[in-house]
């Protein structure tokens, strides 16, 4: 252990993360003229951490493009989102959805939008909400009245809160 400590680093930690997972993103061009389609390829490769990524129901990761404008506004529709997690009801009685990362696979997110304008910009992020099951169920349990509990579950709410990261931020001039 490093330092003589035992520490368990997880999904919460940042960069224990980053090294368990190899991102790329690509275009399929340099520069673009208005009128011709941006194509971009974010892959998220399982490339180190010897489980599923993410490995159970808790964690959540956010893949988003965006395009913005030269004042740095959003352009309108560009916005598109991708989940990685595993989803199951709040009462855990049944699965929703599975898009893990499975080891040495990986992820593949295609963005393609056509540019009306000069001067914009692709912004692409991935984030990693490592309690994203706990935030819904404390607010539910919350909703549905947490009795003498409800101060404790507030601040483990709000822990909840706090502990999304960027795992991965890149932004490209387009034009």
């Amino acid at each position: 252990m490093p330092d003589r400590r035992h520490l368990w680093r997880g999904i919460h930690d940042p960069e224990m993360v980053r090294s368990g997972v190899t991102i790329t993103l690509v275009t399929n061009k340099e520069r673009y003229r208005p009128g011709e389609s941006v194509t971009a390829t974010l892959t998220i490769t399982n490339s180190k951490v010897g489980h599923y990524f993410p490995t159970y129901v808790t964690p959540r990761v956010v893949a988003l493009a965006e395009m913005f404008d030269a004042n740095g506004r959003p352009v309108p529709n560009s916005l598109e989102e991708r989940v990685i997690a595993r989803e199951v009801s709040p009462d855990l009685s049944r699965e929703l959805a599975d898009t893990r990362i499975a080891p040495g696979k990986s992820f593949v997110f295609r963005y393609r939008r056509p540019l009306n304008a000069s001067g914009l910009r692709l912004k692409v992020m991935v984030t990693v909400y490592p309690d994203h099951f706990y935030t819904g169920f404390f607010e539910s349990f919350l909703n549905q009245g947490a009795g003498k509990g409800a101060a404790q579950i507030r601040e483990a709410l709000a822990a909840t809160k706090r502990s999304p990261f960027v795992l991965y931020e890149k932004e490209l001039s387009l034009t």
